[in-house]
This record gives structure tokens, C-alpha cells and sequence, in this order.
């Protein structure tokens, strides 16, 4: 999508299923050194193969690759203004080799006191390989109206 959606876009009947993303232990790793997640449920192999299902990535982790799903796609590319809140829950592990997609609903908008802008609220379900939902969330996020005039 070259152009994101505008506030008016996102009607009662709106939907958005992103594409599907592998979770590899890679990736996994690189987030963990990054982000200095220490602890041995995500940095040793052997103690997560005897205490869990085997590697697992850290929720936030999840959380951020689904985001990455929605702006990958453009639903917000020159229309969002800024992420206000996003408001998770982490129901189920996701580990190295699954796949995860991001269905997105319409939960509710406003208009702000600004009239290029307005508030929506969207309802996530990021669901892995097997339809399992591994992580729901609600994101709010400030986006434009047609009233927006581009500098330019």
C-alpha cells in the first residue's frame, strides 16, 4: 500500500489480515542481545527444551513483529501521526519455527478537536500456524483526515 488509510477509511465493516511472518530462533536471538532479555527462558536452549516446548520468543517481542505487520503493509504509511497506547495480553507462547499473521478490526474512532485528525482504536489477534491465539491487543493511534494538507 503506497498511502495509508485516512481516518474515514476505517468504517464499522473494516478488516485488515496481514501476511504471515516465520519466527526463527535467529531472529529470536538477535532480539534477546538486543534487548538484553538475560534470563535463561529465553537464553539457554537446554533449560528451555526441559522446562517449555522449546524456544521461546519473549511476548514484547511478538508484540512488535505484529506492529511491524501493520506498517509493512502501509495502513498507516503518510497518514499516522503517532502511536498513543497500545494495551496487550500475551495468551499463549510463540516459539522458534512458528508463524505468526495480525487480524485487525475497527473498535472505535473519533474525531479530535483538530479537524485533519482523528483517534481510532484498533483490535488485534495475532494468531500463530495453527489458528491459536498467542496475543491480543487494542492500539490506538492519532491518524489524518482528508481535511490534512500536505507541506509542500
Amino acid at each position: 500500500m503506497e498511502t495509508g488509510l485516512y481516518f474515514e477509511d476505517y468504517t464499522p465493516d473494516w478488516s485488515f489480515a496481514s501476511a504471515s511472518l516465520e519466527v526463527t530462533g535467529e531472529m529470536i536471538g538477535r532480539f534477546v542481545e538486543l534487548c538484553k532479555f538475560t534470563s535463561p527462558t529465553f537464553t539457554d536452549r537446554h533449560y528451555a527444551d526441559r522446562h517449555y516446548a522449546g524456544r521461546m520468543a519473549p511476548g514484547i517481542f511478538i508484540l512488535s513483529l505484529a506492529e511491524g505487520l501493520v506498517l509493512d503493509a502501509g495502513l498507516t504509511r503518510r497518514r499516522g501521526i503517532f502511536l498513543m497506547e497500545l494495551q496487550p495480553r500475551f495468551l499463549r507462547p510463540v516459539h522458534a519455527g512458528d508463524s505468526i499473521s495480525n487480524a485487525v478490526t475497527l473498535k472505535s474512532k473519533r474525531l479530535t478537536s483538530k479537524p485533519d485528525r482523528g483517534v481510532v482504536v484498533t483490535s488485534h489477534e495475532v494468531r500463530n500456524q495453527a489458528g491459536e491465539l498467542a496475543v491480543s491487543y487494542l492500539s490506538t493511534r492519532m491518524i489524518r483526515t482528508r481535511d490534512f494538507a500536505e507541506a509542500q
